[in-house]
């Protein structure tokens, strides 16, 4: 439950930032500022969504990691942190790989959803994008409800865990 709460507290501080970044933009669209770039192509989408969303979002959950209380404002709420798997502190290198496996399920949604709502792509490649969160996902949440540690698919492919203070 701890997890589970942390999570949320951490997905409300993104959610946070990407709706002032839509605040922001609609009052761009509004005042007639709307940037050059086209988000009718693949590629600006594709940038703008990582640029914006994903990167600030990772290095939000990367500095508080390896931050001396060693977890996001969620994880420190509940008392948590993360460590290496064998409890010692985690790298810089597997938090951020860490973060970007994480998100990586975000990042395929926009793409899949983008392709599908603004017509970018393929319907095949839009399908293959969601696929892949479909199944990230799960094996994701089943491998941390499995696991005797508790390690979701991010934190064992980087050698990592999630332990209470």
């Amino acid at each position: 439950m701890a997890r589970t709460e942390a999570c949320l507290v951490d997905c409300l501080v993104a959610l946070t930032w990407l709706l002032l970044l839509g605040g922001v933009a609609i009052a761009l669209r509004e005042l007639g500022l709307e940037p050059r770039w086209s988000a009718s192509s693949e590629l600006s989408a594709d940038v703008a969504t990582l640029a914006l969303g994903l990167i600030p979002v990772g290095f939000y959950l990367v500095l508080t990691e390896t931050s001396r209380r060693q977890g996001s404002l969620g994880k420190r709420r509940v008392g948590l942190r993360v460590v290496r798997s064998d409890g010692t502190r985690a790298a810089t290198w597997q938090l951020a790989l860490r973060t970007a496996i994480k998100l990586s399920p975000w990042f395929l949604a926009h793409l899949g959803l983008s392709r599908l709502w603004m017509h970018l792509g393929t319907e095949q490649s839009a399908c293959f994008c969601l696929f892949c969160v479909y199944l990230i996902v799960p094996v994701s949440i089943g491998l941390a409800l499995v696991h005797p540690q508790r390690r979701a698919l991010h934190d064992w492919l980087t050698g990592t865990r999630v332990v209470g203070d």
